[in-house]
């Protein structure tokens, strides 16, 4: 079995990328209410394994003063910049930008489009997302998708008429 190195060592500064939720290690809190949000960022105070392969650190939040064991793909540095994750699985969003594929356009500026997955990169701080367009996944940059506003036309809606 592969042990992985600790990105981050003790004392160093990390922003969590994704919301944290009790799974029933804090007593005094209710099991999958929200512990620490996506955002914040927190100081390493020590490391180690879960499960024998996994880095775990546990980070103290001095905003909030709780300290959480978090998974190493759940953290970057803080001096990354910072995009909040806007969407997530199966969740519209407006594209910023037509698209084209092979010469030819494929979505329209703002048409609607479904997101599958979500990806952050760990080392960049970047995050792009998973999008059904034309009857083809592709990944976006974050760049290229906003928050819906006025739809133009919903890429590959189903006419039931």
């Amino acid at each position: 079995m592969e042990c992985f190195e600790a990105r981050f060592i003790n004392g160093s500064r990390v922003r969590l990328i994704r919301n944290i939720r009790n799974d029933g290690s804090f007593r005094d809190t209710a099991k999958g209410e929200l512990l620490v949000e996506e955002g914040e960022i927190g100081i390493i105070r020590s490391s180690g394994y879960f499960l024998q392969d996994q880095v775990v650190y546990q980070i103290y939040f001095p905003d909030i003063e709780k300290t959480v064991g978090v998974r190493d793909n759940e953290v970057i540095d803080s001096e990354l910049p910072w995009i909040p994750c806007q969407f997530r699985s199966l969740e519209q969003a407006q594209l910023t930008m037509s698209l084209k594929m092979r010469g030819e356009i494929i979505a329209k500026k703002g048409d609607l489009v479904e997101v599958y997955r979500v990806f952050r990169d760990l080392e960049t701080g970047g995050v792009e997302y998973l999008v059904n367009v034309a009857n083809e996944r592709i990944w976006l940059d974050a760049k290229v998708l906003s928050l819906p506003q006025k739809p133009l036309h919903i890429q590959g809606a189903i006419s039931h008429g």
